[in-house]
């Protein structure tokens, strides 16, 4: 699969979350999103401006774990 064709399955999957949960992620899905989003970007399957559009749908979470992982904790 193509960035661009890996980009649409996610934004696909994301808004099928977001309409099973009635219009909001609850905060453990918006980190698991997140989690995931971050490994695809870390791993070059999606680029830097898909990664930004995707995580723009997805609550933002307070102290996102994600983003010290994806950082490094050194």
């Amino acid at each position: 699969m193509t960035p661009k064709e890996i980009s649409a399955e996610l934004l696909y999957r994301i808004q099928a979350d977001t309409d099973h949960y009635g219009g909001t992620l609850p905060e453990k899905t918006a980190i698991s999103w997140r989690g995931y989003l971050a490994a695809m970007l870390e791993w070059n399957l999606v680029p830097i401006d898909q990664y930004d559009a995707l995580l723009a749908r997805i609550p933002q979470v307070d102290d996102d774990p994600a983003v010290s992982i994806l950082r490094g904790r050194g």
